[in-house]
């Protein structure tokens, strides 16, 4: 019995498993790049509010002047972010949320952010344009 063209179709049998591999390999990189992409704004959203609580335990006796009403964060330039933005020289609690709003401006997109201060208790949330819409926004509560 003489079998012609078996080789052949065993070859393309192998290309096709391989293939379908290879898809599933590139597959599971894109997903890892989108949550390393996640993760990482998520990480920037904990540090910025970090760093704005940390300008209000500087300044604690003008504490009151850090509060923000949930809003689009306003970078220097007309709203966009500003890389060369440097402070007017108007008063600290002032110069602190215009240099904290145009980092929020640079390094989120579309982010808006809420300061709330209850005595001694400061709230910052964080939201931006995610790609997950089931993620929730970054709050971070402190006692000052």
């Amino acid at each position: 019995m003489n079998q012609k063209g078996f080789s052949l179709i065993e070859v393309i049998v192998t290309i096709l498993i391989l293939g379908i591999g290879i898809l599933g390999v590139a597959s599971t990189q894109v997903v890892s790049l989108k949550m390393n992409t996640q993760s990482q704004s998520r990480s920037q959203a904990v540090i910025l509010a970090e760093d704005l609580l940390d300008r209000v335990r500087a300044s604690y006796d003008n504490i009151g002047a850090y509060a923000l009403a949930q809003g689009d964060a306003q970078g220097a330039d007309n709203g966009a972010c500003d890389t060369s933005f440097v402070p007017n020289g108007a008063s600290v609690p002032a110069n602190d949320i215009a240099t904290w709003e145009n980092n929020l401006a640079c390094l989120l997109p579309a982010a808006e952010r809420t300061v709330a201060i209850n005595g001694n208790t400061v709230t910052v949330t964080i939201d931006w344009d995610q790609d997950d819409a089931d993620s929730n926004p970054v709050v971070v509560r402190t006692e000052i």
